[in-house]
């Protein structure tokens, strides 16, 4: 039986919701302006790519989600109607999950990063997808769905792009005050897009974070939660918590949801009447929902602006082959970058083309690039290739197992 009106016993509704209605409306229309502004300087507006492989399920009841809770100009399921409302060229890319490999979803990939802002690839994937191929195929810059953000913030990034819906979530609690600095943190759920990085971003905010899943039993399910001075549910498990065991007082931000068709509504993950325990908590539908497609877009123009102004990652786009020229003050400085490069292309089994202009007095420019010498395109390999090099350019550490490949002889390249 599960409880769609969720009440309060001893606060008014107005005190214990944390809607995200407005701030939804409030980042969108931040975003839009953005947009807006981009396309003046530009001549063009920010670009998002969106590739899906087969049906998800949450997209079951996509269009009658839309019909009870949104509109076609900022809703998460019409992603191209909610990029013309504001500003944006969205081009979604839908594959059939029977017939796409993990090579061909690779191909639409390489043929739309360069084309576009931002990359946003839907998950989960079908099994026979090998996942960290495709993941590592997006560009940081261009990773507006936050891929690589728990990486990237551990080097030391701090504006790397979030992925949208934890996001969502943390802004949301920001907007409120929910606070999470020392307190217990109590996440349901450990997907990589949502769960994982949710805790990540708590624990980065100081809170003591548990994180429960599937695999915990009942009664530690239970005893967790009941411990709990947030509860950050998102397992899309209607039901798997019963409000009876929330401790009294907890601030409870639901993430997770279900389409019920019995109900012909959404429901949460918490079954019961949550405000018999909860002191605040976001109401399904009206919390988080709302917020994820804005974030999705400001994450995008954001990268758009970050990409204009920069100039790209400075690595020169040609004819099958990418190019950056490096500075050294001396010739020994450079002779030691080259040979930091030559050991990460030795274990990637891919060399690039070396050029160096001896100045004298003013230094060394060191010329370089990669490219497959039997492949007609960039290959996955040319532009790992080059954020390695990047990253060594930059004096940071990184691992260079990370970066190695176990290929067929037939398509290692030669030179």
């Amino acid at each position: 039986n599960l409880n769609l009106h969720h009440r309060r016993r001893h606060h008014t509704q107005a005190e214990t919701i944390i809607g995200g209605n407005e701030l939804g409306r409030k980042v969108m229309e931040e975003a839009r302006h953005s947009a807006i502004q981009f396309a003046q300087s530009h001549g063009r507006k920010p670009s998002l790519a969106v590739i899906t492989v087969g049906t998800l399920k949450r997209y079951t009841h996509a269009s009658r989600r839309v019909q009870l809770y949104s509109n076609h100009s900022q809703s998460w399921f019409t992603k191209t109607d909610t990029g013309r409302a504001n500003g944006f060229d969205v081009t979604e890319i839908q594959l059939d999950a029977e017939t796409t490999t993990t090579d061909k979803l690779l191909s639409e990939i390489y043929k739309i990063r360069d084309k576009v802002d931002g990359i946003q690839i839907m998950w989960p994937f079908p099994p026979h997808i090998d996942s960290a191929r495709v993941f590592n195929a997006v560009p940081v810059e261009k990773d507006v769905d936050g891929i690589h953000y728990i990486g990237q913030t551990e080097l030391g990034k701090e504006d790397a792009y979030p992925p949208v819906t934890p996001a969502a979530a943390m802004e949301l609690m920001k907007e409120y005050g929910v606070n999470p600095r020392g307190k217990h943190a109590v996440v349901v759920g450990r997907s990589p897009i949502v769960g994982s990085p949710v805790a990540y971003m708590l624990r980065r905010e100081g809170a003591a974070v548990s994180v429960v899943h599937r695999d915990v039993e009942d009664d530690i399910l239970k005893e967790l939660v009941g411990q709990a001075d947030i509860l950050v549910t998102c397992a899309g498990n209607p039901g798997c918590i019963d409000a009876e065991w929330l401790k009294e007082g907890v601030e409870v931000i639901n993430v997770g949801t279900t389409f019920s068709e019995d109900f012909d509504c959404l429901v949460s993950d918490v079954k019961g009447d949550i405000g018999s325990k909860a002191s605040r908590f976001s109401p399904v539908p009206g919390g988080v929902g709302p917020i994820s497609s804005p974030m999705l877009f400001r994450n995008t123009v954001k990268a758009a602006w970050d990409q204009a102004n920069a100039g790209e990652s400075g690595w020169k786009k040609e004819t099958a082959s990418i190019r950056k020229s490096f500075h050294f003050d001396s010739y020994t400085e450079a002779l030691e970058f080259m040979q930091k490069v030559d050991k990460l292309s030795t274990v990637m089994d891919h060399h690039a083309g070396i050029r160096i202009v001896h100045k004298c007095v003013k230094g060394v420019d060191l010329e370089m690039s990669f490219f497959s010498f039997d492949a007609k395109e960039l290959t996955e390999k040319d532009f790992d290739a080059a954020q390695a090099v990047d990253l060594i350019h930059g004096n940071n550490q990184i691992k260079m197992s990370d970066f190695s490949y176990n290929l067929q002889e037939d398509a290692v390249a030669k030179f």
